[in-house]
């Protein structure tokens, strides 16, 4: 399963405006509500997540992800936050780049799943080199992800 398969050039946002972490989750979240999710029960599960420690995962990446009852397909959506913003990251460095997740609660297998494809694009790519090293559309970050992407297989 790629990402490729549950991202477009719609779900991704070249560059976040809000100033917090809870501004830029409900940016995020808003624009995943064009899946047809219920956007605030899906934020409120994401928050409890945070709650329970930051899915800002270190070296500029934060992966916030939950598991929610009313959706009938993983959604994920793409953000970058070129000044970086505060989100208790492992390492305490702002966070720039981000992966938002949410899943259907008994997809557990295809969460984490996508969870990982997540993690190695980061690690194992210059995806995240690529994005920020230069103010990018939409459709460039969508494009360099086809490409990084194909190099994960």
């Amino acid at each position: 399963m790629e990402l490729t398969q549950l991202v477009s050039e719609k779900f991704i946002i070249s560059e976040l405006r809000g100033e917090t972490k809870e501004d830029v989750l409900k940016e995020m979240m808003n624009l995943l509500a064009q899946k047809g999710i219920d956007a605030e029960a899906s934020l409120s599960a994401i928050m409890e997540r945070e709650a329970l420690g930051s899915t800002g995962v270190g070296e500029q990446v934060a992966i916030p992800h939950a598991k929610v009852s009313d959706i009938e397909d993983v959604a994920v959506a793409v953000a970058v936050k070129r000044e970086g913003i505060e989100f208790s990251a492992a390492d305490g460095i702002p966070v720039k780049l981000l992966f938002m997740l949410v899943s259907p609660d008994k997809q557990m297998n295809r969460h984490l799943k996508t969870l990982a494809r997540i993690s190695k694009l980061v690690k194992l790519t210059d995806f995240k080199e690529r994005i920020l090293a230069e103010s990018l559309s939409a459709s460039d970050i969508y494009a360099i992800l086809q490409q990084e992407e194909s190099r994960l297989e």
